[in-house]
């Protein structure tokens, strides 16, 4: 049994092995861990009970007698009531855990698919919209302190650079929020009696045209051809092949270009929205703006791997030249415009529906089994054929198609 005494410094050093307990605080004594080594330690069972709590301080001298009854007093007194001081630490580290923190906690969750497997891009766009957007604004927050106010605040103070930024950033940030409140957040650790802000909504801003509507006129597609001109030869190589591909942006723009082999873009699964292998066939004005003997199809002139940003700020220049060519206002559009461009006109530039839905990479509802894979990769090569011509004919009627590489105009096959 260790010998119980009041502590003085003198029995401290007299101490060669074993231990010794401290009379005035229960549980407190001073343990001999090495030779030259004597540390705090806090061991006592908890009332009504058979638990016994354990916990190290530090070292003697770097912790007075004085300091060790100051930190064993509170533990000694929660364990006589019958409570366990480790799981109050453990509540009072969760009540002072910062945005930051927790949102750790939440892509980790994400990333293992605890309650659901989420797609690589959803989980990257994830970690983008915070990196980017909600951790420079209120990631050094406490999270239990966190206000409505504080949420909207940060909402609208995006929404001066970017409305349909900010609309995505509350829904983002609301999920989050949801998932911290919610019985993952608690099993994992977090406290958050309720969301904070259950009114952020990602539909908050107006930012125009409905997204499911807006595409651009075969007059709107000459003034972009017009407005690319002047933009340097990544954003207009970028665009063009956002048009010829009908491509979401992040599939084309954070390329390897060895996903592009004799004229065909072979987009793996794993980069895929719907984790499905997607196939584009290039005609010669695509080859052409493709070439590239870097690693990437659009490298990063800053870091090694593809270009990410200045995307927006390019496309923002090429509206406003838009604008001016047409003289008058006109419809912000997205990068999803453009490929939802390519949709809207594919049955007028004779691409049927389902081979529409096809080269799209949509999921192929209904029209599975209907085309065998030759027969598929043929149809998507002849849609993508057509659609190039059509935008071939419209870089030269807009007097730009030298300007821009693109080839002559080809008649029409059928």
């Amino acid at each position: 049994m260790t010998k119980s005494v009041i502590l003085t410094p003198a029995h401290i050093h007299r101490l060669t092995s074993g231990a010794l307990s401290d009379r005035e605080v229960p549980g407190l004594s001073i343990i001999v861990s090495a030779p030259d080594r004597k540390r705090w330690r806090f061991r006592r069972v908890i009332a009504g009970t058979k638990t016994i709590v354990e916990l190290i301080l530090g070292s003697f001298p770097d912790h007075s007698i004085d300091e060790a009854r100051g930190w064993a007093a509170p533990l000694s007194k929660a364990v006589a009531r019958g409570e366990d001081p480790r799981k109050i630490r453990r509540a009072e580290e969760a009540l002072a855990m910062s945005v930051a923190d927790a949102h750790t906690i939440y892509m980790a969750a994400m990333r293992r698919g605890d309650r659901k497997k989420l797609k690589p891009r959803t989980i990257s766009d994830k970690d983008k919209m915070y990196t980017r957007d909600i951790g420079p604004r209120i990631g050094s927050k406490v999270l239990a302190q966190l206000t409505e106010d504080d949420c909207w605040d940060a909402v609208y103070d995006k929404a001066k650079a970017s409305k349909h930024r900010a609309n995505k950033m509350a829904g983002e940030l609301s999920c989050f929020l949801k998932w911290c409140a919610g019985r993952e957040g608690r099993m994992a650790g977090i406290m958050l009696k309720e969301h904070p802000a259950t009114t952020l909504n990602s539909n908050w801003f107006d930012t125009g045209p409905k997204a499911n509507k807006r595409f651009l006129s075969d007059e709107e597609i000459e003034w972009l051809f017009r407005a690319l001109v002047d933009e340097e030869l990544t954003y207009r190589r970028g665009f063009i092949l956002l048009l010829l591909t009908a491509a979401r942006r992040s599939e084309l723009f954070e390329a390897p270009s060895d996903e592009v082999v004799a004229g065909i873009w072979t987009l793996p699964p794993g980069r895929s929205k719907n984790n499905e292998e997607n196939v584009v066939a290039l005609g010669p004005w695509g080859q052409r703006l493709a070439q590239t003997n870097y690693e990437w199809l659009f490298p990063s002139p800053c870091i090694d791997g593809p270009q990410r940003a200045g995307w927006f700020k390019a496309r923002d220049r090429i509206h406003a030249r838009m604008e001016a060519f047409a003289g008058r206002i006109i419809s912000r559009w997205h990068f999803h415009d453009l490929r939802r461009t390519f949709r809207s006109h594919a049955r007028r530039v004779g691409i049927d529906n389902e081979i529409a839905e096809l080269m799209l990479n949509h999921k192929r509802k209904g029209i599975e089994g209907i085309y065998n894979r030759n027969q598929e990769l043929e149809l998507r090569a002849e849609g993508f054929a057509a659609w190039e011509r059509h935008l071939v004919g419209l870089a030269h009627s807009a007097g730009v198609a030298e300007s821009l590489l693109a080839p002559p105009c080809e008649p029409d096959p059928g």
